[in-house]
């Protein structure tokens, strides 16, 4: 129970300080204890070298992990497993032959002296060309990181990669975007920011298209709803739970998206909801206290959906087209119907997505594939 309070906390925490640079070495540190590290790093670069890098550590001298960071990182050879691993959590060390790692200049005179040598890491975000990574280490004492540790790394990498996409976001389009509202129109997701009874304070180009679409949602009077009275209630006691864990009052054993009717069509809405920082400019309108995102399920998508999966995951097309039909919530013998294949040869390629997606149950292997889909720039 401590540890889901711990992850709660953290949550919160990620969302609260992704655009506060100066807040990002305190988060590393409570991210990398939760893993059972002793050092964090945190960087933000761009594959160009154009842009400064944005990095942060933890449980180490900045100064002196500066001169590693500056004069070695690119000379690591863990760095191609890394950057071949997106959305994973990996043990560095086990992209490379050990005993020639450890023969390296860079393990002598870096890792070993640092008391690094065993590191977690995620690739997990990229944005047009920003990428940002995430590392817990510790020394050859501590030992290799653990699955168990692993797995705590990868409940947070999908609340990192979300958070930090709208930071990379911010920063690709400084020229043309002055505000927050400037780069959220950029977004293919509706985004609409709203206070704790779902009054809108702001709603991206997106939004109001969906608005004006008459596909079922409404921005009317000023407040957001959908057509369904049922859904409209839905959202409601989903923004009351939002709100009141991410001031401590309640708990929430596992958040996800909200499925909600579209209209006439029948393809559900994903529907995500994030409690904003109180210091978060959010415009002229300072009362903003949710991002409520908002993502169509309709079936145009679906090869885009497949394309983006089967990049991510390095699936099969078949293995990509499964994979786009259980995160629109499709059933296995739909999509065997929809395929024209047998359903044991659907289930075949479930057990393939399962060991690629690193996943055990359907429940988080959708979960893992709607993170993949879940924001991107138009």
């Amino acid at each position: 129970m401590q540890d889901l309070e711990t992850y709660s906390r953290l949550v919160g925490s990620i969302y609260d300080r992704v655009g506060q640079p100066e807040q990002w070495t305190s988060l590393l540190e409570d991210v990398t204890g939760f893993v059972g590290g002793r050092v964090g790093q945190l960087a933000i670069f761009s594959l160009d070298g154009k842009r400064k890098p944005t990095w942060a550590v933890s449980g180490f001298d900045r100064t002196a992990y500066r001169t590693f960071l500056y004069r070695h990182a690119t000379e690591d050879p863990r760095l191609p497993y890394i950057l071949s691993n997106q959305g994973r959590v990996i043990r560095a060390e086990e992209g490379v032959d050990e005993r020639h790692f450890r023969e390296t200049a860079l393990f002598k005179e870096v890792v070993r002296p640092f008391g690094i040598e065993h590191s977690l890491v995620s690739f997990f975000a990229k944005e047009a060309d920003v990428m940002a990574t995430l590392a817990a280490m510790r020394d050859e004492a501590a030992g290799p990181f653990g699955a168990e540790e692993a797995g705590r790394l990868a409940l947070l990498v999908p609340h990192l990669r979300r958070a930090f996409e709208f930071y990379a976001l911010l920063r690709h389009t400084g020229d043309r975007a002055a505000d927050l509202a400037s780069a959220l129109d950029l977004l293919d997701a509706a985004v609409i920011l709203t206070d704790s009874r779902l009054r809108v304070t702001h709603a991206n180009r997106s939004a109001e298209a969906l608005a004006r679409s008459g596909s079922g949602l409404s921005l009317d009077n000023g407040s957001l709803a959908f057509r369904s009275h049922h859904c409209s209630r839905r959202l409601a006691k989903a923004a009351e739970e939002a709100l009141a864990a991410a001031n401590g009052e309640v708990r929430i054993d596992q958040a996800d998206h909200i499925a909600v009717a579209s209209g006439d069509e029948g393809f559900p809405y994903r529907v995500s909801l994030h409690p904003l920082s109180r210091r978060t400019e959010t415009g002229d309108d300072p009362r903003s206290q949710l991002a409520v995102v908002i993502r169509t399920g309709a079936p145009r998508s679906q090869e885009g959906a497949a394309s983006r999966l089967q990049t991510l995951f390095g699936l099969t097309a078949a293995e990509a087209f499964l994979a786009g039909a259980i995160a629109s919530g499709r059933s296995l013998h739909a999509h065997a119907r929809d395929r024209g294949v047998a359903i044991s040869t659907v289930r075949t390629q479930l057990r393939s997505l399962f060991a690629k997606t690193e996943t055990r149950r359907q429940g988080e292997l959708v979960a893992r594939l709607r993170e993949g889909l879940d924001v991107s720039l138009s």
